[in-house]
């Protein structure tokens, strides 16, 4: 049987045909004979999606601005599942925070996976632009491995040019404009009452809660009054890290 089978074979391959009364061995070929067996396509690749911060840990620095914005920050970031972390350096300018260590100490110390930044408010009516330039991209040099939001200054009177620098450094989607904001003022004129600073606040999140934001996030409106899991507060005249 297997003989035969063997014979059959060898004609088969023969480059002519072969008649045996009325039978005719064909040629065929080796691959008729052992057909290929094809491969399944290989499935293609889906692309990776950048993983969703379920609980971000926030980290919220500047000037004296802060004190206010971080107040509303906090009812958000607790009711959201975040943590706050809050730096107030009393009289700071974005001259500070660039020459010194000060924010990657705290960087460091609270390894946040969100920055927010308010800085700005104390140099409104500073000419020197070119220097201010400098400070603005050193800062953002710095937070480049973060998600990050700078809040612009909610300026009282037109300043002299350090807003739209910093938006310009910040970069689409990292910059919230505050400049058309009509708040209420305290008794130095300056700063906003809590409950303005609040819906300051609020305004920055619905930015943040948009396409718009670079990183955006997803913070519902809080319906109590939270603290801030940690709040540093830094003289005027502290010299930095």
């Amino acid at each position: 049987m297997v003989a035969a089978l063997v014979v059959i074979v060898v004609y088969a391959l023969l480059p002519y045909e072969v008649a045996i009364g009325d039978f005719v061995l064909k040629p065929i070929s080796l691959a008729q004979l052992f057909p290929k067996t094809e491969k399944p396509a290989d499935t293609p690749k889906q692309p990776k999606t950048k993983a969703t911060v379920k609980h971000h840990t926030f980290l919220f620095i500047g000037d004296s601005m802060v004190e206010g914005l971080s107040r509303r920050l906090a009812d958000y970031a607790q009711e959201n599942g975040h943590k706050l972390y809050t730096v107030i350096w009393y009289s700071s300018t974005t001259e500070k925070w660039a020459s010194t260590h000060t924010l990657e100490h705290f960087i460091r110390k609270y390894r946040p996976t969100y920055l927010f930044i308010c800085l700005g408010s104390n140099e409104l009516f500073l000419k020197d632009l070119e220097a201010r330039e400098t400070f603005i991209r050193t800062i953002i040099e710095k937070c480049k491995n973060h998600p990050y939001v700078w809040i612009g200054p909610a300026a009282w009177n037109d300043d002299k040019g350090i807003i739209s620098l910093i938006e310009r450094h910040a970069g689409a989607g990292h910059f919230f404009n505050s400049r058309n904001l009509k708040l209420e003022r305290g008794s130095d004129h300056y700063h906003p009452t809590w409950a303005a600073a609040a819906l300051w606040m609020d305004k920055a999140v619905a930015y943040l809660n948009s396409p718009k934001a670079a990183e955006p996030l997803n913070l519902k409106r809080p319906k109590a009054s939270h603290k801030a899991t940690l709040t540093t507060l830094l003289q005027p005249h502290f010299e930095g890290y």
